[in-house]
């Protein structure tokens, strides 16, 4: 053990060593001598290498007791405070007795950081250098640099990732509701499946009747000049009521009007509506049967909003039922719809899917998901980040024994990996694993300064 007033010296060397022609030089002593369990004050000196006193630096000190056996480990942090003259007092409290470690880090302004790590082991005298250098200060604003030597990241388990561009593809999944697809719907105007041109019903109309007599006047209307168009007009009021020329020829073959008139399904399908019985009067315009054709679905599936700048009409899109796992259909987003939902924040989207099987009816519920293709962007893996409030930092490798928590920027997260806009570079490094334990190191030797912001 050597004492604290050699301290000076070794503190005179270390600064100089670490800066360059206009490197400061520091001394430090304790108060008491050794320091005591309870409050301490450590008086540092800075000055610069023509020996003036430097005013306006960064002093930070960190003080650890590591864990032993069921006593957790013990941290925390000095305050600095500027007396003038290139002096400062750190003021640290230390909760017992025993082998304390101290880190002591300075930066002077227009000067090189630098910093000191010490044992002391009040009640006995003096202390041990445990490191010293340049960089790693422990100080709130200062680099925010931890020392953490490759023997204790490799007890604690740290791994390391490179950051690098990689093709990243985002998966947004929904709930949906099968709906009849209504492009294959058709409407009988004036769930049984049905064929094109299958009977559906006779209707009864004296309108029709006179339709179809003026229809047989016209045709036997030999020499009448205008009888051509007389017979295109009669055609036309035939088939504004559905007649088909089918029924048209057979209407002359029997030169007979027919009061009725046998309505035929114009689509092949389920019949999804049925609005008429025997006996039902129908006006204009009424909707008799509604036909829809189910080899064809669409699934109305609700997005959340953040999900509103990714989708759009065209993406290839996946869909399963909830009972059956591991069995998927493969579809295309048709339609993104223009607004939001206000009471709900969603974005609904209208997705086409094949249903030759029938297997899908109209009102199940289904689960979607929705492939976006990001291309290639510089990721870095989710479990290299920690969160603290909106900011996101990581904990990048710049040397041996030596991590840099870093803010960084994100994008969209894609599977495990996040989009980086900023705050890290292709190639570097950086933690993935153990970096609970590396933020809790961090936080108290200040190297997170922003840990907590809102």
């Amino acid at each position: 053990m050597k004492s604290v007033t050699s301290l000076v010296a070794l503190l005179l060397a270390l600064l100089a060593a670490c800066g360059k022609s206009k490197a400061p030089s520091s001394n430090a002593l304790h108060d008491p001598d050794p320091p005591r369990a309870g409050d301490n004050v450590l008086h540092v000196t800075v000055k610069d290498a023509q020996g003036k006193p430097v005013d306006g630096a960064r002093v930070g000190l960190v003080y650890d007791m590591p864990a032993m056996g069921a006593m957790p480990e013990m941290k925390g942090n000095g305050q600095s405070k500027p007396m003038g003259g290139g002096k400062y007092d750190v003021s640290y409290s230390l909760l017992m007795l025993g082998d304390w470690y101290i880190t002591l880090g300075i930066e002077p302004p227009g000067h090189p950081p630098a910093d000191l790590r010490f044992k002391v082991s009040p009640p006995r005298k003096g202390y041990t250098v445990e490191s010293r250098g340049a960089g790693g200060a422990a100080r709130e604003g200062g680099p925010q640099m931890l020392e953490v030597t490759p023997e204790r990241q490799q007890l604690i388990g740290v791994v390391y990732a490179k950051v690098e561009r990689r093709p990243l593809s985002l998966s947004l999944r929904a709930h949906g509701r099968v709906e009849v697809d209504e492009t294959q719907v058709a409407d009988v105007q004036t769930g049984q499946p049905v064929k094109a041109g299958q009977p559906l019903l006779a209707l009864y109309s004296p309108d029709l009747l006179a339709s179809e007599q003026d229809y047989l006047v016209a045709i036997h209307s030999q020499g009448v000049p205008g009888r051509e168009q007389l017979v295109r007009a009669a055609e036309e009021r035939l088939r504004l009521w559905g007649l088909s020329s089918e029924q048209m020829a057979d209407l002359r073959k029997r030169g007979k009007a027919e009061p009725r008139i046998t309505i035929h399904s114009p689509a092949s399908g389920v019949v999804l509506e049925k609005n008429v019985v025997s006996g039902t009067r129908a006006m204009a315009g009424n909707v008799l049967y509604r036909i829809g054709n189910l080899g064809r679905i669409w699934v109305l599936a609700d997005l959340f909003e953040s999900d509103a700048p990714y989708v759009q009409g065209g993406q290839p899109a996946t869909m399963s039922l909830p009972w059956a796992s591991g069995v998927t259909w493969n579809g295309v987003v048709q339609f993104v719809y223009p607004t939001v939902d206000e009471k709900t924040r969603a974005v609904r989207a209208r997705l086409a899917f094949p249903n030759a099987q029938l297997s899908f009816k109209p009102g199940m519920f289904v689960d979607v998901n929705v492939q976006v293709p990001l291309g290639n962007r510089l990721a870095v893996p989710d479990n290299a980040l920690l969160a603290s409030g909106e900011h996101r930092y990581a904990f990048v490798k710049r040397g041996e024994g030596q991590l840099q928590a870093t803010e960084v920027k994100v994008g969209a997260m894609a599977g495990d990996y996040h989009e980086v806009l900023a705050g890290l570079r292709e190639g570097e490094e950086v933690a993935t694993q153990a970096t609970f334990l590396l933020s809790s190191e961090a936080q108290l030797r200040s190297a997170l300064p922003r840990w907590g912001a809102p």
